[in-house]
């Protein structure tokens, strides 16, 4: 056999030559994969900070307005368009100075403006704009269930919270500052209506009269504790009519959802102010009632309730976590059964102002099945049990029975 010069090969066989490439070429492909990278990685970041500022800027707006193309115009304008206004300035400047263009970076222009403004928005203005994500940062997605939803919203009312470091406005702040950190433990398994005992002596033995501690309550039953599940169900979300300032775009309470029929309870200890039991009268609420908590400074109104508890009217005592109706569907033409949950400060008769309780409900306790005293027999509730009869104390006559669960009307 002949090699590459035409001689004979000792071993017989031909040397076709080495296939390996040369040492350069190994060189320029890693470096033509370093700048693909490169080139990616730039683009990728450019468009997740135009993203990221367009969704804050839009968030921002949604408050103000509820037309989708202005909410989108201002999330273009704040990430794209401001952006490009500000490089063409910037060159004109420095052009007229030095008498020569520069480029002032490209794509990384647009990435560190939105970088800067987002800066700006976090650590200048946080806590509007972590309201603004909270409420409305879901905004675009509208009522769109899903797994990958159901994420993103979570993780932009962690943002927004974490933003928002929530203060209560300063006319609340002296009738709500309790509600507004963690309550206070509750007594494991405290019964709510409290067992006889007879003047001038002692509990009877193995039932202890404890005070149940002032705390808030959230309206819905656990175990898992119910938010809005999206900006639509959100206070100041789009709503009809004349609604207060407050409220932004009129909706002055969040919705709450859980199936037709769930135990509504009382947030906290306080007297019936107003009650409707007939749908029709109520009108786009239905059937509600309103609770005055703390003489007279706070209202919490619970609407669109499917029943009412039958002994209640107006100047009714309640307490904190009792249930007071069901959860229903009454004035409501196009959803499914919810709560509609309300929280306001009255200044004066016919003066309030209504406040978010959305961030409120992360503080409050989970009511658990503690039914109230009822005035007559009546059907069970569902997932509501009866106290145990007390026995008889030595010496003292048989205590009364406990009073049936409450009737739903």
């Amino acid at each position: 056999m002949l090699d590459n010069l035409g001689r004979q090969d000792p071993t017989g066989q031909v040397d076709m030559g080495s296939t390996e490439p040369p040492p350069d070429t190994f060189i320029r492909r890693w470096i033509a994969r370093i700048f693909a990278t490169y080139v990616m990685l730039r683009w990728v970041i450019v468009a997740a900070t135009v993203l990221v500022a367009g969704i804050a800027f839009s968030s921002l707006a949604a408050g103000v307005t509820a037309s989708v193309g202005w909410r989108l115009a201002a999330g273009v304008a704040a990430g794209l368009v401001l952006p490009l206004l500000v490089r063409w300035r910037l060159r004109s400047m420095v052009t007229r100075r030095l008498g020569r263009a520069p480029s002032l970076g490209g794509a990384w222009f647009f990435a560190g403006f939105n970088v800067v403004a987002l800066l700006t928005l976090c650590l200048g203005f946080g806590d509007v704009t972590g309201t603004a994500l909270r409420r409305r940062g879901d905004w675009f997605l509208g009522e769109t269930d899903g797994y990958l939803p159901r994420r993103y919203r979570r993780g932009m009312t962690a943002v927004g919270r974490y933003l928002e470091r929530f203060d209560l406005p300063p006319e609340a702040q002296a009738a709500l500052d309790d509600a507004a950190r963690p309550q206070p433990a509750l007594p494991p398994d405290l019964p709510s209506i409290k067992f006889p005992t007879v003047e001038g002596l002692p509990p009877l033995p193995g039932h202890p009269v404890l005070p149940r501690p002032a705390a808030w309550y959230h309206p819905l039953r656990g175990p898992h504790r119910k938010m809005p599940p999206n900006s639509a169900c959100r206070f100041g979300a789009r709503r009809p009519g004349n609604r207060p300032p407050e409220c932004e775009l009129g909706h002055c309470g969040i919705d709450l959802f859980l199936p037709l029929g769930a135990p509504v309870h009382a947030v906290y200890s306080g007297t019936v102010v107003k009650l409707q039991r007939n749908a029709q009268v109520g009108g786009i609420a239905g059937r509600f009632v309103w609770l005055q908590h703390k003489k007279g400074k706070v209202i919490s109104s619970y609407v669109h309730l499917d029943q009412i508890r039958a002994d209640l009217k107006i100047g009714s005592k309640v307490e904190g976590g009792e249930a007071i109706g069901t959860l229903g569907l009454t004035g409501i033409k196009r959803s499914l059964p919810h709560l509609h949950f309300g929280l306001a400060i009255q200044h004066s008769p016919g003066r309030r102002r209504w406040v978010d309780p959305e961030p409120l409900l992360w503080f409050w306790h989970l009511p658990t099945a503690r039914p109230a005293p009822g005035p007559a027999p009546g059907p069970a509730v569902a997932g509501v049990s009866t106290p145990p009869a007390l026995p008889p104390a030595p010496g003292l006559a048989p205590a009364p029975p406990v009073a049936p669960p409450p009737v739903w009307h």
